[in-house]
């Protein structure tokens, strides 16, 4: 999961525009879990986000600002999570749902090897913004998703790592030129 997350950004820099739907009922992932020995749920509608932004560091922290100025622009946030003990245990096709809500969305990383497989997508919106993200990545013993609908930039992303639930990106690369800001990966 951790070298999927490094792809997402590096990844997120392209993408072309596409309109669709905002709305996909997650409960219809539910049954990935049935037999989970572990597993992450995290539901953040507008409304939630702008709640939990308000938990986040101190007065005078201006990351904790940027963050939630970031989450201003943001429609919802979800995250699932699922980890077994064996392959076997969850059935991909029962991710079809998701990846079928995606169709219309651009699909800037698609790699399936070894009956594992991971999928970036993206939906633009104006000012070379990023209108929505979703990462699937079904590995043999564990899958994760994290579907975000809001207006965001790549540096955006950078911003929310280690944040409200989204894994922590450190190393990734926060520009094309490979550099990396030392503030936003820890």
């Amino acid at each position: 999961m951790k070298k999927t997350l490094m792809l997402v950004v590096g990844a997120l820099g392209c993408f072309t525009p596409s309109l669709v739907a905002q709305d996909f009922d997650f409960r219809q992932l539910d049954k990935i879990g049935a037999h989970a020995k572990s597993s992450t749920n995290l539901n953040l509608d507008g409304d939630t986000l702008k709640l939990a932004s308000g938990f986040l560091g101190g007065d005078n922290d201006k990351d904790v600002d940027g963050v939630k100025g970031l989450v201003a622009n943001m429609k919802g946030m979800y995250i699932r999570e699922w980890k077994f003990d064996q392959p076997g245990q969850y059935d991909d096709r029962d991710l079809e749902p998701l990846r079928a809500f995606l169709k219309n969305w651009k699909v800037i990383l698609d790699v399936r090897e070894d009956g594992e497989s991971t999928q970036i997508y993206n939906r633009a919106a104006a000012d070379n913004k990023i209108g929505g993200f979703a990462l699937i990545s079904a590995q043999k013993t564990e899958v994760s998703i994290i579907y975000i609908d809001g207006s965001l930039g790549v540096e955006n992303l950078l911003k929310l790592s280690g944040s409200m639930g989204i894994p922590s990106l450190a190393g990734v690369p926060k520009s094309a030129d490979g550099k990396t800001d030392k503030k936003t990966t820890k």
